[in-house]
Parts: structure tokens; C-alpha cells; sequence
């Protein structure tokens, strides 16, 4: 799929660094988040950093290929603060047995796919608070957004992050 560049303004304030893991770790310690999921690890820049910034951070790394960020001393260094799924996010949402504090989705960025993990996510979600995301400038995401009636703020490195539901009439 190719991407098609839609670069939005920021609708946060944000001084720091254009860097996804530096916001996403100030909203971990703005809001005391202590549970998160990770879907889309790729090479896990992001969930190491969220773990090694956060020593009572537990999180959940989703991804159809754990090879490339996940082996025997990765598993070590992070023993029970590390629990790795790998497969389809969307249905692996249900093997997930506790309510968490966030999700960070950025995985399969196709509309269908973005609609079906924030669908199956927002279930074990404790508030709508800690629903995030990645590439926000792709046109698919905002799609997805806008057809789960979901209003978004655009945050550095194109994240965006939960603002409210607009109710249907």
C-alpha cells in the first residue's frame, strides 16, 4: 500500500523532541499508566524505550513477526514486564485476560485493520482515554477514526491519541 503524505498540525502542546516514544512516555507518567499493549513492534524501538523509561511498566507486544524484535535475552532482560503475542492483532485481542491502561496501534495500517484492532482493543480498554495511535498521516487511519465516530489529536511523529466519540444520532 503506498502512503500518501497528509501531514496534519499538531492539536497538542508538546516542547519535546519530534520522537513517538518520548510522547507516548509522557503520557505514561502524566496519567500513571501501568499496563499498555504495543501492536506493530517491528523492531521495537518504541516498547523498549516505554520499558527501560518505566521500571513498573507492563506491556503487551503484538506483532505478526516476533522475530525482529523479540529473542531469548530480550525475554530475559524484561522476564514478567515483557509478554509477547504474535499473530493477528485483532484476534489475539482476546487471549489478553486483564483490562489495560493504553494501546498503542500501529500495525497493519489498511482501514479494515485499523478498524477491527481498535474495535477488539477498545473491549479490554479501562477508558477510551488510552487509545492511541501511529500514522496519522496516512488517509486509512483517518478514515478508520472517523468511521468509529472518533475525534483525534495529532500529536509529534504522527501520533494521535483519543479526544471523544462523536455520538451518531
Amino acid at each position: 500500500m503506498a502512503k500518501v503524505k497528509n501531514k496534519l498540525p499538531m492539536t497538542v502542546s508538546w516542547n519535546g523532541p519530534e520522537k513517538r516514544e518520548l510522547y507516548l512516555d509522557s503520557l505514561i507518567k502524566e496519567n500513571n499508566w501501568s499496563v499498555g499493549i504495543e501492536i506493530g513492534v517491528r523492531f521495537g524501538r518504541t516498547l523498549f524505550y516505554l520499558l527501560d523509561s518505566n521500571p513498573n511498566l507492563k506491556m503487551y507486544a503484538v506483532d505478526i513477526d516476533i522475530s525482529q524484535f523479540y529473542n531469548q535475552q530480550v525475554g530475559l532482560k524484561y522476564a514478567d514486564r515483557l509478554v509477547v503475542l504474535e499473530g493477528d492483532s485483532a484476534t489475539l485481542a482476546s487471549t489478553i485476560k486483564e483490562t489495560v491502561d493504553f494501546v498503542f496501534i500501529d500495525g497493519a495500517h489498511s482501514k479494515k485493520a485499523v478498524i477491527k484492532d481498535i474495535t477488539e482493543y477498545r473491549k479490554i480498554l479501562k477508558d477510551d482515554k488510552g487509545l492511541t495511535g501511529h500514522d496519522i498521516d496516512y488517509p486509512s487511519i483517518q478514515s478508520a477514526l472517523s468511521d468509529l465516530g472518533i475525534d483525534y489529536n495529532v500529536c509529534p511523529d504522527n501520533v494521535w491519541t483519543f479526544k471523544s466519540t462523536r455520538l451518531s444520532n
